[in-house]
């Protein structure tokens, strides 16, 4: 049904406003935001049918979907080849346990993109950057109402994506801090050095290499590490 829909489209906490006729805004002071892009898109889809590439995104990001429900993150949007989440966000949690389930999201993703192949058996190459901070949640217009974020966090995060490399995730030195203070998982982080973020100058870059699950010394995820 269309609620079903709506539920599917908006936080609880949202719909309940949106339906009252209130404004839905509100302020965190920590959260964590993941963006990743697929590398060489416009190539991409200019070899392949509409068809072809709808079948293909819809199978991709279906399965980070699954991926984010997981880890308890939040998917914001998909934008053509963009793909957003939060940790904190909408529902609030502490800074180092948002960060670390958007982390967990991202090492996962990455696993996932490694293996998975378009329709014509072609692999797919993604970036992803992550960035923490304060920032503002809610829902803006009213046709096809849509649950979004703003604010410095949020471009900081696009810009850790865009001065990434392939098949890595580089994160900011804010969000490399929560994730040292993890009390569940161990990060592996290598230093980036300092990339060039707009209005804000140069700022230090780290990429997360991996994660163990410190309750855990099996944890398959430690096969990311170096």
């Amino acid at each position: 049904s269309h609620h079903d829909l709506l539920r599917d489209m908006l936080p609880p906490k949202a719909l309940r406003k949106i339906k009252n006729y209130k404004t839905c805004v509100e302020k965190y002071e920590i959260a964590t935001v993941f963006f990743s892009e697929i590398v060489g898109y416009t190539a991409m889809s200019a070899e392949m049918s509409a068809i072809q590439i709808m079948k293909t995104l819809n199978e991709f990001y279906t399965e980070l979907d699954k991926i984010a429900d997981k880890h308890k993150v939040y998917k914001i949007q998909t934008i053509g080849d963009g793909y957003m989440v939060t940790g904190g966000v909408p529902d609030r949690c502490s800074g180092h346990d948002g960060a670390t389930n958007v982390a967990l999201f991202a090492i996962e993703a990455m696993e996932f993109v490694e293996t998975f192949r378009t329709t014509d058996g072609a692999k797919v190459v993604i970036r992803a950057g992550i960035n923490s901070g304060p920032l503002v949640a809610g829902v803006v217009g009213t046709k096809r109402p849509q649950y979004t974020v703003f604010g410095d966090t949020v471009n900081v995060a696009a810009r850790m994506e865009t001065t990434s490399r392939d098949m890595r995730i580089q994160c900011s030195d804010a969000t490399c801090q929560l994730l040292r203070m993890s009390s569940s998982h161990l990060f592996f982080l290598e230093k980036r050095g300092t990339v060039a973020v707009k209005g804000k100058g140069d700022m230090n870059a780290w990429f997360i290499v991996g994660a163990a699950d410190i309750c855990n010394e099996n944890d398959a995820s430690t096969s990311l590490c170096v």
